[in-house]
Parts: C-alpha cells; structure tokens; sequence
C-alpha cells in the first residue's frame, strides 16, 4: 500500500470495510479446526462453530458468518470494536490489534469513528486512482461477483 501512497491508517481504514459483509465458513474452519485459534475471543468461536459446523464445509454452501454481528449492514467502526474483543473473523482482522505498530490506530478508529471515516476516504481516493482500466481493458460490473 505505501508503493501506491496509502500510509497505515488509511490502509487500516480500508481493511475496516470488512465492517460489512459476509465470510464463507470455507474461509474460516482454519481458525476453529482441529483446534481454535488462540487469538479467537473463545465465546466468539463457540458462536462460529454453530455458524460453521463442519470442518470441511461444502464450498458451494451458503454457510457464513457476517463479519459484524452488531450493524452487518451499515458500514461504521464496530469493526474494530468487534477486533479489540478478538471477535474478528479473519486471521488479518486480529492481527491488527495484537500488532504493536496498529493497535494504536485500531483503538482510535475504535473510539472515533469520524477518524475512521476520514482515513477511509482518504485511503480510497488514493486506491481509486491507481491503475485504472479503461475501453477495453476492464468493465464496471452489474454484480461484483461476475463478469458481465
């Protein structure tokens, strides 16, 4: 990120968009099989584990867990409340906190989310302008997931 000019909070900021959406339990059974993660909040994992039963999830299944259980669909900073208590759900996510060098800026996107915001903007307006396809090159998709 720092190649593209993003510092370490904007690209903090930016992985706080895992604030919304969703993790296949494909993406997941890692951290809680055979054994759990230790950097997993130990009742969080419970709750994943009724989420992803399996060990070996069918990856064509709709099994997920949303990556914020709290405001899954408004794009705020419970993202890094969820990661103080260790309840983020990719390895990344706890990662953050447990880092020295970004839990500080994983406790104040934590307490201000206008800080959050503005590194988020910030950050994504650098991002936006790296690399642009145009004509040819690249298309704006009707659905994220396929090619037109």
């Amino acid at each position: 990120m720092a190649k593209l000019g993003i510092n370490a909070p904007q690209a903090i900021a930016l992985i706080g968009s895992h604030t919304v959406g969703r993790v296949h339990c494909v993406h997941l059974v890692s951290r809680l099989y055979p054994t759990v993660d230790p950097t997993l909040n130990a009742s969080y994992a419970e709750y994943l584990k009724m989420r992803c039963p399996s060990p070996n999830p069918d990856p064509t299944a709709l099994e997920y867990s949303r990556n914020d259980r709290g405001t899954p669909m408004i794009f705020d900073n419970n993202y890094y409340k969820n990661v103080i208590e260790l309840k983020g759900l990719l390895r990344l996510d706890n990662a953050l906190f447990l880092d020295p060098r970004t839990k500080p800026y994983v406790m104040r996107m934590a307490q201000d989310r206008d800080y959050f915001n503005e590194q988020f903007i910030a950050g994504m307006a650098i991002l936006t302008e790296h690399n642009v396809l145009t004509g040819s090159e690249g298309e704006i998709r009707k659905n994220c997931q396929w090619v037109n």
